[in-house]
């Protein structure tokens, strides 16, 4: 915004034989404290001064403050915002997603060790205590549509916690995922130790394709 002083003539030759009369105000003028803008910084000097929304004859305008009407606006299928075109396939509408527990749990199960498997259980026990994962797997949504012929990981994550949560105090073997080690990553081996965070990614990633399962690429 341009602070200027009020004239007659929009002539800028004719402001500047007037006495009194400023050009625009830059930037380097206020920092250095000039007559100038020390002129107009006090309230009882505002009101002989204009604020200048149009252009001013001397003043230089960035182009980004203009906008370019010349951008094609976004097609209707997509999302306003991002430019991502909507999902062909909703796996799960976001409107009935719940972010807290939607029945009251006790703790659940403890998970035993079976000889280096302690990476698995750690991964495990933070998707177990995910509550909106948590919701969706008790409610056995999934199951309920699932044509998955043979393995299926969220079949298998379903069946895990839903045992972990229904035994509270207890501690559990997780048979039902260490079974399906090797489908889950085909370098993994039961008795090998190996990275939680690896397990963790393979796990959801396998999630995912069994929710994708018979959806073209």
């Amino acid at each position: 915004m341009t602070i200027v002083d009020k004239v007659e003539s929009s002539d800028p030759a004719a402001c500047q034989n007037q006495p009194g009369c400023s050009e625009a105000v830059s930037t380097g003028d206020m920092d250095a404290g000039s007559a100038g803008w020390s002129a107009v910084s006090s309230l009882s000097d505002v009101s002989n001064h204009t604020l200048s929304l149009g252009p001013v004859p001397g003043a230089v305008y960035s182009n980004s403050a203009v906008p370019d009407k010349s951008e094609p606006s976004p097609p209707k299928d997509q999302a306003l915002g991002d430019g991502i075109a909507p999902p062909q396939k909703i796996l799960f509408p976001s409107e009935k997603i719940c972010l807290k527990w939607q029945q009251t749990h006790r703790v659940g199960a403890g998970l035993q060790n079976l000889g280096n498997t302690c990476f698995a259980n750690a991964a495990l026990q933070c998707l177990t205590y995910t509550p909106p994962l948590a919701n969706y797997m008790l409610s056995h949504e999934h199951s309920k549509t699932c044509h998955a012929e043979g393995f299926c990981m969220m079949c298998t994550m379903q069946a895990h916690i839903t045992q972990a949560l229904n035994n509270p105090g207890d501690v559990i073997k997780p048979m039902f995922v260490i079974n399906e080690m090797q489908r889950i990553a085909r370098h993994f081996r039961f008795g090998n130790q190996e990275d939680a965070h690896e397990f963790l990614q393979y796990t959801v990633d396998a999630m995912q394709k069994a929710c994708l399962n018979g959806s073209n690429k």
